[in-house]
């Protein structure tokens, strides 16, 4: 087979051949797209309905527990399920509830403990859709495919999340918060309805698989949960015989850190110090996104070019210093908001750089029926921090100006670098 024919079957015209994988394509952007949606209303009306900046890093911090204590048992027991019911049932119910939590908004019954309660429930169905897409992936595309494939999704989920967060400010001007999120609610729906139609190829290995975890379960239903704990055990020895994999998650662990202030903040940053409404909040998290996506572009053009290392850390940098120039509007009296959208553009930019070499080094190392049980012990690992980032986020707000919050954090952020600049096969890493 000649190259050009090896290249024509990683294309993008290929892949929109797989009548099943377009399928699964369509009912993940949706989702994506109502997930960017809810983001931004989601974050407004907790704002109108607290005013309280402790509260929202606590709500947060809420919403990565379930991840955090339950992600890597949700991913082992992910592969002895059907993905494709899993992501149908957790889209399914994640419109439930936040139509629920839209229903009550408009009625004026909603109430904080509400907030809490309905953020546990959509985090643990979180928690099993995203290794289920995960999954999903190798079973509807050819191993030769993959690459093309992953960068498509990422490429189309990122598109999704750009123009739900462009459409989100106009749907609270105009329709109102509440309208808002039951779109949102309509959207899960209609994802789960997008993905019940998908059509999972079956093979004879897989057959077996589940044919075999069934009757093990039927006659000796400890062994199931048994075998599911030994799998989870893997994982970490896995990434405990790789030390990179361990470091880099550290790393990311304290730069989620660090993001934290921005991420919990960002509307009272909109509201206070930009002065500035919904649209405002939406141009931010956009622009965000339009730089990932320009990233994107440009590494699948060029950053084959340089050492993964040299992304990596260009990019840390290049995120905490414009992190850290978003404090810059507030003491501007003119352009505060093209100031803010400037840093958010650069932060959006620097992402990529140092997250797509590690997914990609991941890959590369981690065997392919582990790769769900890796990734997630390694997101795992990367959120640890983040409800304590988010409990201080919101507890030094209230008595340091956001500003100065995010000078500090951007810095600390930019100088994370230097803790991985002492490890060699960090350095070697090509």
């Amino acid at each position: 087979m000649s190259e050009g024919a090896v290249v024509r079957k990683q294309g993008i015209g290929e892949l929109l051949r797989i009548r099943p994988y377009v399928q699964f394509m369509l009912g993940k952007v949706i989702a994506r797209f109502g997930d960017s949606i809810d983001s931004i209303a989601y974050s407004w009306m907790v704002y109108i309905l607290t005013g309280s900046k402790l509260l929202m890093g606590t709500l947060l911090a809420v919403n990565f527990l379930p991840n955090i204590l339950l992600g890597l048992f949700a991913g082992a027991l992910v592969d002895r399920m059907s993905p494709k019911k899993v992501i149908v049932l957790t889209n399914a119910g994640r419109g439930l509830l936040v139509g629920i939590t839209a229903l009550l908004f408009g009625l004026g019954q909603l109430q904080v403990w509400h907030l809490f309660v309905v953020t546990i429930l959509i985090s643990l169905l979180e928690c099993f859709t995203s290794p289920a897409e995960v999954s999903s992936v190798p079973r509807l595309l050819p191993q030769s495919m993959l690459l093309s494939g992953n960068a498509m999704s990422s490429s189309a989920s990122r598109v999704a999340e750009l123009a739900g967060l462009a459409l989100a400010g106009a749907l609270i001007a105009t329709a109102g918060i509440a309208w808002t999120i039951f779109i949102d609610a309509v959207l899960f729906a209609l994802s789960a309805i997008c993905m019940s139609r998908v059509v999972y190829p079956t093979s004879n290995t897989s057959s077996k698989h589940e044919n075999q975890a069934i009757l093990d379960d039927a006659v000796n239903p400890s062994a199931n949960a048994k075998s599911i704990f030994a799998e989870m055990m893997d994982a970490f020895l896995f990434v405990r015989k790789h030390v990179l994999l361990l470091i880099v998650s550290i790393l990311f662990a304290f730069v989620n850190f660090c993001l934290m202030p921005f991420n919990v903040l960002r509307t009272p940053y909109v509201m206070e110090t930009l002065q500035a409404g919904a649209g405002g909040l939406s141009l931010l998290s956009g622009l965000m996104v339009g730089g990932m996506v320009l990233s994107g572009l440009w590494m699948s053009h060029a950053g084959a070019n340089y050492r993964k290392s040299l992304l990596v850390i260009s990019g840390i940098v290049m995120l905490g210093l414009s992190y850290a120039l978003t404090a810059l509007p507030a003491y501007m009296s003119d352009f505060q908001l093209p100031a803010a959208a400037a840093c958010c553009l650069l932060m959006g930019f620097g992402i990529p750089l140092a997250t797509t070499p590690l997914a990609s080094y991941l890959m590369e190392v981690t065997p392919s029926e582990m790769l769900g049980r890796v990734s997630a012990l390694q997101s795992m690992l990367c959120l640890s921090v983040v409800p304590l980032g988010s409990l201080a986020a919101g507890a030094l707000a209230e008595w340091i100006a956001l500003p100065v919050l995010f000078i500090v954090f951007g810095l600390l952020l930019a100088l994370s670098v230097i803790m991985i600049l002492f490890s060699k096969s960090f350095r070697q890493m090509s």
